[in-house]
């Protein structure tokens, strides 16, 4: 029998440490693009929610971990507890946001479906994050936590709970899917994002990476850890201040 992790688990202080460069990216994106509408996807504690400064927030889960009632309808937040997919079925066609985080659920049909209803409410000046697109080991690829942190566990001994789920496949999709959009990978700082925004000036097509790209699609089962290990260029890897600063160079005077 697998030995069972100790009781007292990593997930809360895996979380907090995850809400503070969060909340350092996203504000810093909001400070410099001066965004005024916040939406978040996968709320979970609230910690990077409630310390995002921007005037209009709303955010999504279907089971907020926090006293979400106590701040819903005040400074400008707004809470929905519900699924992500019968949030974006209510809301108004014509609503769009500024600043888009996705942290939803860990699979990468869900992700990409939020992706997509997420740039149907964005504008040419919209930035998306895309929270845990690079898995940290070969458990961390694992569609459940709990077979994550247990395997984990029973293999190495370790007991860490860092989990990324199969969101990885995302970035594939994306880029052979919607290549109108800008995408590089922040692997520094933090938890990996991916950040995806429509640039001013149409991309010009890299053969290598649709090739890298269509290769996963065809193949979703087989794109497993070892071939993101071999494929990390398609996710365009970046430090966070250099990924940042594209961004915000690119998009500056969007809004305006």
């Amino acid at each position: 029998m697998a030995p069972t992790p100790p009781e007292t688990s990593l997930v809360t202080t895996t979380a907090d440490s995850a809400a503070l460069f969060s909340v350092r990216r996203l504000n810093r994106l909001a400070e410099a693009l001066s965004c005024r509408t916040y939406l978040e996807i996968g709320v979970f504690k609230g910690e990077t929610f409630l310390a995002v400064d921007v005037a209009s927030r709303v955010g999504v889960d279907p089971e907020f971990r926090f006293d979400w009632s106590s701040h819903h309808g005040k400074d400008g937040i707004e809470f929905h507890q519900c699924r992500s997919d019968t949030f974006f079925d209510s809301i108004d066609p014509a609503a769009t946001y500024d600043l888009i985080f996705v942290d939803g659920l860990h699979t990468f049909e869900q992700t990409y479906r939020d992706i997509l209803h997420a740039l149907r409410h964005s504008h040419p000046g919209t930035v998306i994050a895309i929270d845990d697109t690079i898995p940290c080991d070969v458990f961390s690829t694992s569609r459940s936590l709990d077979d994550c942190v247990g395997m984990r566990y029973s293999l190495t001994g370790v007991a860490d709970s860092s989990w990324h789920g199969d969101t990885y496949k995302v970035v594939p999709l994306l880029t052979a899917f919607n290549n109108d959009l800008r995408l590089i990978t922040l692997i520094d700082g933090g938890n990996p994002w991916t950040l995806i925004w429509r640039p001013p000036s149409p991309i010009a097509e890299d053969e290598i990476r649709t090739m890298q790209a269509m290769w996963a699609v065809h193949n979703l089962a087989a794109a497993d850890y070892l071939w993101l290990c071999s494929n990390l260029s398609l996710y365009a890897p970046v430090s966070e201040e250099d990924g940042l600063n594209d961004v915000i160079l690119s998009l500056r005077g969007a809004r305006s």
